[in-house]
């Protein structure tokens, strides 16, 4: 932890947080994410050393808790109050960056898991017809384990990349690219539809009330949200 040496609230939070790659942990904190794979799936390129030494200064600082569950072999991560509280802080940090330092950002890397998982948790299930959905989405420019599936199954959200055998409402065919620039709202997800980069096989009550459910992220909005689940 850098010392400022300066008698500042903004230098003291500045030497916890701004650690290479420690407000991307609290992100995935945020998002739900709890064990150590988990945000190493989010986050591919924090080597897994440099990882486990963040986990292990931000338990220091008490921003979070590690837990080990009743019989089970790996340890979970949970954000302590004083982490929840950063919550308005990376809120405004995103908002702040949408705004004013945007230029050039869907041009950068983004997983799928991230990009299924965002998706996923800004589905409006009020929209979509009563009873369970199920969307296959497939990004052709993911080599490994292209298809992802998301359940919406008695009210709630699941995401997986392996098929479950569950019945598909919605097959969605995009590329990573695409589904960020949609995300992001600078395609816009009907205009994507209709020019072939966003291909949508559904049901009529799905396909024309598209954009009811299929929510893009709250930083495009007047009030955004760090966690989208």
């Amino acid at each position: 932890m850098f010392d400022y040496n300066e008698a500042c609230p903004i230098s003291m939070a500045a030497s916890v947080l701004c650690e290479r790659w420690t407000l991307q942990i609290l992100r995935e904190l945020f998002f739900g994410s709890t064990r150590y794979s988990e945000i190493q799936k989010f986050i591919p390129n924090i080597s897994p050393s440099l990882l486990r030494n963040r986990l292990r200064f931000l338990e220091e600082q008490a921003l979070i808790v590690r837990k080990c569950p009743t019989n089970a072999s790996h340890y979970e991560y949970f954000l302590t109050p004083s982490g929840k509280a950063l919550e308005p802080v990376l809120t405004e940090m995103g908002k702040w960056a949408m705004r004013y330092a945007r230029t050039g950002m869907t041009d950068k890397q983004n997983t799928a898991w991230g990009l299924v998982r965002d998706f996923a948790g800004a589905i409006d299930i009020d929209e979509l017809p009563s009873g369970n959905t199920s969307i296959e989405l497939t990004l052709d420019d993911v080599k490994e384990a292209p298809k992802h599936y998301i359940h919406v199954r008695d009210g709630k959200i699941q995401t997986c990349d392996t098929d479950l055998g569950f019945d598909v409402d919605v097959y969605i065919v995009s590329t990573i690219a695409v589904m960020t620039r949609v995300w992001y709202g600078e395609l816009d997800i009907k205009a994507a539809v209709e020019q072939g980069r966003m291909k949508v096989k559904a049901a009529p009550v799905y396909l024309r009330h598209i954009k009811r459910w299929m929510k893009i992220s709250s930083f495009t909005t007047d009030s955004p949200r760090v966690a989208s689940r």
